[in-house]
């Protein structure tokens, strides 16, 4: 791969003519970093207030990138073609109009003039763009570039950032773009929203308004530094930028306390859960029955949960169950279970299981490979199955 690499930063020295070379990172191995994905920044600008600015790397090298003059025009410019490594740390995103030079640094890109230099400016900072971390996984390594061929384009949701927002206790995350924001809600201590420029807002959790005749649910909470009122509407949504499917569509209205009017943003989101919980356990304790002496047709109970389809499945110790369920947080939402009907010698604990799940919300919890059910008074602990 450093031979490939070579080659192409010889040919950029050939285009950019007697120009310096670029700084750049010789030892690519070092560099803990993945390049496709959507990177975010705020770029300077000589005839507007700032450019909000959005570059989509995709991994068979094409990209899309987002252009909004903000102070100017509200238009969005949107422009697409190819990108490359010219050398070890430097990369050329070749558009129809224009062609840009990025240095990748760390784990930030860094917009280069066009001879490959760094941009000598009061305003460098602003050069530097970001990773969306939702949008793709890490690598320790760059992928080889040889042969690659264009694929169909893909979306890889970062499973691991979203599982650690909810283990520091994010119960709901929603994005949005042009211009980029955020929100986090732990429902039981605040809501956070922020935009890349100059909004960001800290309130209390409030508990949700919801609508009698749809699945909307209104969020409204003010504070000395300003108001939020956020609406969160059930139903399919899909990131204009990354292509990440989300489970619901949210408008945020804000308003700094300053501010005379609010601002509003539209974006998607999504209700985060323990991932772990996606997997197949089996019964080892429930109030009022001792298992291990219980004689059950099927064995102990097993449970299934899908997270992708949002369904439920296994026995209760004879017959088998299905059903719908909703993750939300750290409960699980149980539809109306479905089951067979065969006739077994001991049927109290099956009995006991549909009561206790059975168009019920269950708290659940995770502790290394046990998972704790509870709903109402009974408590069942499980054992994930390897």
């Amino acid at each position: 791969m450093y031979k490939v690499l070579s080659v192409a930063a010889f040919l950029l020295v050939l285009l950019l003519g007697c120009s310096s070379s670029p700084e750049i990172i010789q030892d690519s191995k070092k560099i803990s970093f993945f390049t496709n994905g959507i990177w975010l920044g705020i770029l300077p600008c000589s005839d507007c207030e700032e450019i909000d600015y959005q570059l989509n790397l995709k991994n068979n090298f094409t990209f899309k990138q987002k252009t909004v003059y903000k102070g100017k025009s509200e238009e969005i410019s949107i422009d697409d073609g190819n990108w490359e490594f010219v050398s070890d740390s430097v990369i050329s995103v070749n558009g129809s109009n224009e062609r840009k030079l990025f240095l990748i640094a760390g784990k930030e890109l860094v917009m280069l003039s066009q001879d490959g230099k760094k941009i000598a400016s009061s305003f460098k900072e602003k050069y530097y763009l970001h990773k969306d971390p939702t949008t793709v996984k890490e690598s320790k390594e760059f992928e080889e570039t040889k042969n690659v061929k264009p694929t169909k384009e893909t979306v890889e949701v970062n499973s691991s950032y979203y599982q650690e927002k909810y283990l520091n206790g994010v119960d709901f995350f929603a994005r949005g773009n042009e211009p980029n924001w955020t929100l986090e809600i732990d429902f039981e201590k605040s809501m956070i929203f922020a935009t890349m420029d100059d909004i960001k807002l800290t309130t209390p959790a409030v508990d949700g308004i919801k609508a009698q005749d749809s699945d909307v649910t209104l969020y409204r909470a003010k504070t000395d530094s300003g108001e939020l009122i956020i609406t969160v509407i059930k139903d399919d949504c899909q990131d204009n930028m990354s292509g990440e499917k989300f489970s619901c569509k949210v408008r945020v209205e804000a308003k700094k306390s300053v501010d005379a009017n609010y601002k509003t943003f539209e974006g998607c989101g999504k209700f985060l859960y323990d991932i772990r919980l996606y997997d197949i356990y089996v019964m080892e304790e429930m109030t009022g029955f001792n298992l291990k002496k219980e004689k059950l047709m099927n064995g102990r109970p097993q449970f299934e949960f899908n997270l992708t389809d949002m369904r439920f499945g296994g026995h209760a110790g004879c017959n088998n169950l299905t059903g719908p369920i909703d993750v939300v947080g750290n409960k699980i939402i149980f539809g109306n279970l479905m089951g067979t009907l065969m006739s077994c010698p001991n049927m109290k604990v099956e009995k006991a299981v549909i009561a206790a799940l059975n168009d019920k919300t269950v708290t659940y919890s995770i502790d290394k490979m046990k998972l704790t059910l509870v709903s109402g008074k009974t408590k069942m602990v499980l054992q994930k199955v390897d």
